[in-house]
């Protein structure tokens, strides 16, 4: 674990009149400052989360900023826009999320990066076990549920192109994963494009079953609000520094780590044991990674979700790795 952050300074910066090094003092003083608290976010229920799950059930967060005084607060966000809005309100600090978001985020003027990755898996799609379909190019013409602006959406289009088809051969109907539930279990919908656990409890329920996977990823990352990592550069490293040790630990503990998730999110154990392999957890930050990112954000601007492509490079930013 990661050595405590340095304490605020507490003697007050001298007038600049009579000390031309004064701004600058104060410039540093403000940037060894403490925060009072550290918001953390995620959005639905994912197994993907599983090191920021884990370092959260182990304490791991509260170790390292607690002693320093530092609280620490967690909120669980259930559809998209909101994040962004607390992001842009100073209300959430770091959010573990896939990529889109930060992708809207950035495009709309929003100040976040991506500083590093929690796992990186493959995008499924679901169909009921009593279709006909048994491929991306058998749903043509059929309805199809998705979270819009997600990376299940991306990687429902890339699926659906590489059968041949694009997004006008099928009707997309954009519904947040409990919803897209209740359409899927009911047959208002022919399929699902979403991620674990929502796939494996459909498997596991014999509700449905998925087609075969294409190569479309959703990358898992770790978002922090610009002006946060900025103001606070050692704090945020410790931060990160607890989500390597939990990648770390997930490795070497995967049967705890898998119950402790099943925990965390109020799914079955066999839910996210199914799902358990399907995600990378040594996965790191390289130039595939911000390759895909960056094909995500075209779409996004291609699609009408953002005004103009952002630079994934510009959005990566891994200088507060440990």
């Amino acid at each position: 674990m990661a050595a405590g952050v340095l304490a605020a300074c507490a003697k007050s910066a001298p007038d600049s009149a009579s000390n031309p090094s004064a701004n600058e003092q104060a410039s540093a003083s403000e940037n060894t400052q403490l925060p009072t608290a550290v918001n953390f976010g995620s959005f639905s229920v994912a197994v993907d989360y599983a090191p920021y799950l884990i370092a959260k059930n182990k304490g791991w967060f509260e170790e390292a900023l607690g002693k320093e005084g530092i609280e620490t607060n967690y909120v669980t966000f259930q559809s998209l826009p909101p994040i962004n809005e607390a992001f842009a309100t100073d209300r959430v600090d770091v959010v573990f999320e896939a990529e889109p978001p930060a992708i809207i985020a950035k495009s709309a003027g929003i100040g976040v990066k991506i500083a590093d990755i929690s796992c990186v898996l493959v995008q499924e799609i679901l169909v009921p076990t009593t279709s006909l379909a048994r491929s991306a190019a058998d749903l043509k013409g059929k309805k199809i549920a998705v979270l819009a602006g997600t990376s299940s959406h991306y990687g429902l289009i890339n699926i659906l192109e590489t059968a041949g088809l694009s997004a006008g051969d099928v009707e997309i109907i954009d519904l947040v994963p409990p919803d897209a539930q209740g359409a899927f279990d009911s047959g208002q919908v022919d399929a699902w494009a979403v991620w674990p656990p929502f796939v494996e409890q459909a498997e596991l329920s014999g509700t449905g079953r998925v087609l075969p996977r294409g190569d479309a990823y959703i990358n898992s990352v770790v978002v922090v609000r610009e002006k946060f990592a900025e103001q606070y550069p050692q704090v945020f490293t410790q931060i990160l520094e607890v989500v390597q040790t939990a990648k770390t630990w997930i490795q070497s503990n995967s049967e705890e780590a898998k119950q402790i998730v099943s925990e965390e999110l109020d799914v079955p154990l066999e839910a996210v044991e199914k799902a358990w392999e399907r995600h990378q957890w040594d996965a790191q930050i390289t130039e595939d990674i911000i390759e895909d990112i960056q094909l995500k954000s075209d779409f996004f601007s291609q699609n009408g979700f953002i005004q103009n492509s952002v630079n994934a490079k510009e959005l990566v930013d891994t200088a507060f790795s440990p």
